[in-house]
């Protein structure tokens, strides 16, 4: 019983700083994502500043709106994603029925996504110039490979075609 008791004391002792660093470590990884996340955001904000020529007042009527945009668009998109990775990792036989309302539901998103574009399109419409929502869309087209670009070179390498 004693040789029981101290195997077990034994195993907590070495298992608990293990279990207490993995914590740690997924704390730390919240924290970074975090941090990204927020870098990416001012990089975006920044990116469209320049790309559409927001004045100060401008940009105070547009970012709030554009966030509230893009947090509709992501919310959408995940919906959609999430419900087709359902059917595409189906452990059991997926219907016709099932492909279907998947296939509906990333064509719907699609739909939805170009709805929410034309509504704040004529949101934004009230504040800024013909020539500023046409840098707008322009900037939006853009901004992916802006994105890949910067953030290839945070790490000091370039992740292109050689370039």
């Amino acid at each position: 019983m004693r040789k029981l008791v101290l195997v077990w004391s034994a195993i907590f002792l070495f298992g608990l700083p293990v279990s207490l660093s993995a914590q740690n470590k997924e704390a730390q990884s919240k924290q970074d994502r975090k941090e990204k996340y927020e870098q990416l955001c001012k990089f975006r904000r920044d990116f469209m500043m320049e790309q559409i020529g927001l004045s100060e007042q401008e940009a105070k009527q547009f970012f709030p709106l554009y966030e509230e945009l893009e947090g509709k668009k992501w919310k959408l998109d995940k919906e959609a994603r999430d419900f087709a990775r359902k059917v595409a990792r189906s452990t059991t036989a997926v219907t016709d029925t099932e492909y279907q309302k998947a296939a509906e539901a990333l064509l719907e998103k699609d739909e939805k996504m170009a709805q929410l574009d034309r509504e704040y399109y004529d949101k934004f419409k009230t504040f800024l110039s013909s020539e500023k929502l046409f840098k707008y869309k322009n900037a939006q087209m853009k901004f992916p490979r802006a994105m890949m670009k910067w953030h290839g070179n945070k790490n000091g390498q370039h992740k292109g075609r050689g370039k």
